[in-house]
């Protein structure tokens, strides 16, 4: 079993770095509740990949379909900047708001994608696809995964003042519009590069499922943040590991197991004392 993991380890380290930004980033996609913030902005990517390939297949262009992370990544920091600065500001309630931007990108990407030319070579672009990531991609993840988390971790205190604090956080005269941005900025980028590799469901599970995890089981932030990393560590390695030699989807796999570690720290904050 193992040597047929092994034969996919570029695959596998893909898959870890997915997890280790998307389970930092889901603290706060979780403790905001902004939880389909995350889930809009991955159909987004999904969009911009299906859009790059519409146009592709007729002639407008050609490069996009070799490339289409540069069109997917302009669509999902536009809806970045939208949730971050512009959905708060009507009358409409931001949660209606991201489902109708869900719903609107989900039909886009699938009618977008039945018309591309190229549509069936490249519908992977939408599933996602783990056991095809290569070499070169994993170095692409690492060079989008580095940075946001240097960023994170340098402006640790910054990100979770302005998220859990505003007012105070405002009065003592941080920039809070500034740093919000930045914060759906870092999502944005991870999500855009991450859609790609690792499909709509697989981004939204290490958004959410890790984090949940960590809320459940730990009694700090260090402690949330650090549970919620070793638990998408631990889905991504275990999942993928089982999903090769047994031929089971990857992504699924790593799932389910996702879904076992947190049902794991449910009944375990349900026999911890109060």
């Amino acid at each position: 079993m193992f040597d047929a993991v092994l034969l996919f380890r570029d695959a596998l380290y893909g898959a870890v770095l997915i997890a280790l930004a998307c389970s930092v980033l889901g603290v706060y996609v979780v403790l905001r509740r902004i939880v389909f913030v995350g889930a809009a902005l991955a159909e987004l990517s999904s969009a911009g990949i299906a859009l790059a390939l519409w146009l592709s297949g007729v002639g407008v262009a050609a490069g996009l379909a070799t490339h289409p992370i540069a069109l997917s990544l302009i669509v999902t920091l536009a809806g970045v900047v939208f949730f971050a600065e512009g959905g708060a500001r009507t009358s409409v309630p931001q949660d209606a708001t991201i489902g109708v931007t869900y719903a609107v990108a989900a039909a886009l990407g699938i009618l977008l994608i039945a018309k591309a030319r190229v549509g069936e070579a490249h519908d992977i672009f939408l599933q996602g696809n783990i056991l095809g990531i290569t070499r070169s991609d994993t170095l692409v993840l690492l060079a989008v995964t580095v940075p946001v988390l240097l960023a994170h971790l340098a402006f640790y205190k910054e990100f979770l003042f302005v998220s859990f604090d505003r007012e105070t956080a405002r009065t003592v005269g941080y920039n809070v519009r500034g740093w919000n941005l930045l914060l759906y900025l870092t999502l944005g980028l991870v999500i855009a590069f991450a859609m790609q590799f690792a499909g709509v469901i697989l981004v939204f599970n290490f958004l959410v499922l890790p984090a949940v995890t960590g809320l459940l089981v730990a009694r700090s932030m260090a402690g949330t943040f650090a549970v919620a990393v070793t638990a998408a560590l631990v889905a991504a390695v275990v999942g993928f590991s089982l999903s090769v030699p047994f031929d089971l989807p990857s992504g699924p796999a790593i799932i389910a197991v996702s879904g076992v570690i947190t049902l794991l720290a449910w009944v375990l904050r349900r026999f911890q004392p109060r």
